[in-house]
């Protein structure tokens, strides 16, 4: 599956790549709404990024491993430096 990506030539801004094109669309649509008062602007697009794999919305599980392993160093960091008298 490709991801996409919204675009806005008048602004030369586009979204971060996203899994699904309904998730593009709401950046479309946000961005339609808070910089062109919910109007259509000239050249907008909705694309799709080749050989870019987007972010799974379900891989947040990663980051919870992270901070795990971050909290464990950081304990064992605290112990270490209780047991030297620091």
């Amino acid at each position: 599956m490709s991801p996409y990506r919204y675009r806005c030539e008048q602004c030369r801004s586009s979204s971060p790549p996203t899994a699904t094109r309904a998730a593009t669309e709401a950046f479309r649509d946000a961005h339609r709404t808070t910089v062109h008062g919910g109007l259509v602007p000239n050249g907008e697009d909705i694309e799709t990024v080749s050989g870019r794999a987007a972010r799974d919305p379900n891989s947040q599980y990663v980051s919870t491993r992270a901070l795990l392993i971050g909290l464990a160093l950081l304990a064992l960091v605290s112990l270490a430096s209780r047991a030297l008298g620091h």
